[in-house]
């Protein structure tokens, strides 16, 4: 980070992101609805990528064939009224699911982790030089980008929540990730 050729790439990328916004806007959407279609775009490429991968590698090995499943699209009044509150919607349980909750709440622990270590250690003014700094500000970055996610395993208590059976799954797959890191 402190090499000079990351001013381009960073140019780019906020120049980019402000475009996005801009159209978003320009087109009748709203900051909100924008920031939830970034969000909705990085849970897809992370969940796509690893089931692309695991399903490739079982292909690979002749132990699957991929099949499309024309799936029901009918939406109730509830599914509507948090749609115009610009809610996601968890409702369904799926698989993408639970990698998305394992993977929001590993860099929740991580920032726990990471916080802890830098209030525990002696010399705090010098943290911003530190490498480690900026590791704590991306994994913040991932906290706040999935703040529906923990509000989806914890806090909401309408038919959009998370299902319990991806709460707990995640939560056992988070913690024994945390503790393989441990050993």
């Amino acid at each position: 980070i402190s090499n000079p050729w990351i001013l381009p790439f960073a140019f780019v990328i906020s120049v980019h992101r402000a475009y996005c916004l801009g159209d978003f806007l320009w087109w009748g959407g709203t900051f909100q609805g924008w920031w939830n279609d970034q969000r909705m775009w990085l849970f897809k490429r992370t969940s796509s990528f690893f089931f692309g991968f695991f399903d490739n590698i079982l292909k690979l090995l002749g132990f699957t064939k991929s099949a499309f499943v024309v799936t029901a699209k009918v939406a109730d009044d509830d599914v509507s009224q948090r749609y115009e509150e610009e809610l996601m919607e968890f409702g369904a349980s799926s698989p993408m699911f639970t990698i998305i909750a394992t993977l929001a709440l590993l860099n929740a622990f991580c920032l726990v982790g990471g916080m802890k270590r830098v209030i525990m250690q002696e010399d705090v003014q010098n943290l911003l030089s530190n490498p480690f700094a900026l590791q704590i500000l991306l994994c913040g970055l991932l906290v706040i980008i999935n703040l529906p996610v923990y509000e989806g395993l914890f806090l909401r208590k309408d038919n959009g929540r998370m299902p319990t059976s991806i709460t707990q799954r995640s939560i056992m797959f988070a913690l024994l990730a945390c503790a393989l890191a441990l050993y």
